[in-house]
């Protein structure tokens, strides 16, 4: 009976040592997983089709395999439907690495070492964590490689009205995604460099989201005056149009990080990449680094992808710079740096800061100015029409409240000098002599003489006057 008894015992003990042994193999397994979050314009297997080659299989062969235990990288599509994905994934600790986010160089992570860059709108999505640069995408342009992308802001070159960047003013702007840095941040930067201010100046501005298609048509038929294009999206898609463009500001083969950039821009800004979280060790983030390094445009992946290369991170101050200048990213009452929900029309709208001198029309108001001013927006469009408005002027003048106040104390200061001299007899001859005595014409016993007056009844009668004043007017007769 004892030695059952402790048989017993022995497979309790095996169990629970299996079931310890299966949690620990199981939670080992899902430590040396490694998630990466990526997004293109496109589909949900486009993204996966295009990004996994690089992101999953290549990560996980040269580096993974080199790991002990191996690291097995998992990519996942991270969908741009205002975002919700790519915070879910980020807060529940689901995603260790975000690449080529949001087709754009714009926002700051202001969460790691104080103020370090995160390409796109990566920061922006993820400012409550930590998130460290990693590498920068270094693109294609025609026959040569950069590390940059460029802003372009076109209208049609026979619009004759619109010859330079001052000539925008009261025209229809057409803007990309509220967090690109090429389609509006920079181009909000350049405007607000030539003293223009798009919600100020421009009768409309309307926001096309990633469909930039539709804003280029809607220039080149009229329907609108000027746009901010990606100059790698536009020579791509509309390379034999650029002709039909003029380029405002327009700069010939620039310069970026000492690489020339092959065609004329409005501005050069960084381009988008690769950020990792701050949970995986330095050791993985080197092996990384050296991984993406190491390769070049001929590879399958970065075929699919259409880039030359990786290289480390580059300084995304310029649009640290415009994202705070346009309202787009901002500091919460607690402190923390976040971003605009770029989907939310009430959240752009919040982003708008009115310049000196101009007030903001409440939100109600900013969704009926454009039907008011006959100016249409689009079906899944988002539109705002000179939300930034004139402050009344006073026509008070302060020199009027001044005039007025000295008059008030001047009348003032006459009532309470005549009811001071009120004080000092029932006569007038009284009030008269207080008043001369308070300017040195009559001596203490001419004085004198008043008051007997006025206590006689007198009330400015006759007057006795001392003998010393009898004589005094007999010596000058």
């Amino acid at each position: 009976r004892n030695w059952k008894g402790v048989e017993s015992n022995m497979h309790l003990i095996h169990l629970v040592w299996l079931l310890v042994t299966l949690a620990i193999a199981l939670s080992h397994a899902e430590e040396h997983t490694i998630v990466v979050g990526g997004w293109l314009p496109q589909d949900v297997e486009g993204i996966t089709r295009t990004l996994a080659p690089v992101f999953q299989d290549y990560l996980t062969e040269a580096v993974g395999s080199s790991m002990d235990p191996p690291v097995k990288f998992v990519f996942k599509p991270v969908d741009m439907d205002e975002g919700s994905s790519s915070r879910r994934f980020i807060s529940e600790q689901g995603l260790d690495i975000l690449c080529n986010f949001f087709y754009s160089g714009a926002f700051v992570s202001f969460n790691f070492r104080g103020a370090d860059t995160v390409p796109g709108s990566i920061a922006c999505k993820a400012a409550e964590f930590s998130w460290i640069p990693l590498v920068t995408q270094r693109n294609i342009v025609g026959s040569s490689v950069s590390g940059s992308d460029a802003l372009v802001v076109f209208s049609l070159l026979n619009n004759t009205a619109i010859r330079k960047v001052e000539d925008l003013k009261d025209k229809k702007l057409a803007c990309g995604y509220l967090l690109s840095g090429t389609t509006y941040l920079h181009g909000y930067q350049l405007l607000l460099d030539h003293g223009l201010h798009i919600f100020r100046d421009m009768t409309q501005v309307r926001f096309y989201g990633a469909d930039y298609e539709s804003y280029y048509q809607a220039v080149l038929r009229g329907e609108l005056d000027v746009g901010f294009a990606t100059s790698s999206w536009l020579t791509k898609t509309h390379n034999d149009e650029i002709d039909q463009l003029r380029i405002h500001d327009r700069q010939s083969a620039p310069s970026y990080e000492g690489q020339v950039y092959p065609s004329a821009v409005s501005r050069l800004t960084p381009t988008y990449g690769v950020v990792v979280s701050d949970r995986l060790s330095w050791q993985i983030k080197r092996k990384i680094l050296a991984a993406l390094e190491n390769l070049n445009a001929s590879h399958p992946g970065m075929k699919l992808m259409k880039l030359a290369g990786w290289s480390s991170s580059v300084n995304y101050g310029v649009s640290m710079i415009a994202a705070e200048n346009s309202g787009v990213a901002y500091q919460t009452a607690e402190g923390a740096k976040m971003c605009r929900d770029p989907y939310d029309r009430l959240d752009i709208w919040t982003s708008i800061k009115c310049p000196g001198g101009y007030y903001k029309v409440d939100y109600n108001m900013s969704t009926r100015q454009c039907e008011l001013a006959g100016i249409p927006c689009p079906a899944g469009v988002i539109c705002f029409c000179r939300p930034c408005l004139l402050k009344p002027q006073n026509t008070f003048r302060w020199e009027t409240v001044l005039g007025l106040c000295a008059a008030l104390y001047g009348v003032g200061l006459f009532y309470f000098i005549m009811g001071h001299l009120q004080d000092l007899g029932p006569g007038p001859a009284s009030w008269r002599g207080a008043a001369l005595a308070a300017v040195g014409k009559l001596s203490d016993d001419e004085l004198s003489a008043r008051a007997d007056d006025d206590a006689d009844g007198g009330g400015g009668g006759l007057r006795r006057l001392p003998p010393s004043v009898h004589q005094r007017r007999r010596s000058k007769d």
